[in-house]
Parts: C-alpha cells; structure tokens; sequence
C-alpha cells in the first residue's frame, strides 16, 4: 500500500474519517506501535497540547497492537504498592 501524504489533519480526517482515526501522543506508545508494523497515517502537533506531537494511526490497525501494549505496560497501581512497600 501506498503512504499517503497529507498536508493537514483535516486531509487525513477526509481521507479516513475521524472516527477511524486515533490519536496517540506517547512517544513510548508511539515507537511500540510502530515496531509492531503500524505506521501512522499523520503526524501532527497535539490539538489540545500546544508544543506536543500527535501520532494519527488507523483504529483497525491498532487494535490488536494496542492489546499488546496494555499487557506489556506495568500497572500504576502495581507500581504505587511496590514503592510503599520498599
């Protein structure tokens, strides 16, 4: 498949339609996503977090990589009772 190249995110809005689009702005999450094979269809600068980056990736491509990211992340919770107990 060809990499579309999109000017602006209402391009890629357009293109794919907003409720098939997800935006990741974790750069951890982001390189996970990536080395797992999904490439992000738009990158951009956060909307709402002037300063920070957007990673735009197809839901339906993701689902499964995102299922994998939530079981290889350490829980907060886990993380906050090893630290008290220490």
């Amino acid at each position: 498949m060809k990499h579309i190249k999109f000017n602006t995110l209402n391009d890629a809005i357009e293109c794919y339609g907003r409720e098939n689009l997800i935006a990741i702005d974790t750069l951890k999450q982001a390189i996970f996503y990536t080395k797992m094979g999904c490439q992000p269809k738009f990158i951009y600068e956060n909307e709402t977090k002037p300063g920070r980056v957007s990673f735009w990736f197809l839901k339906a491509e993701t689902a499964f990589v995102y299922k994998k990211w939530m079981t290889s992340q350490p829980r907060k919770l886990d993380n906050e009772k090893c630290r008290k107990t220490v």
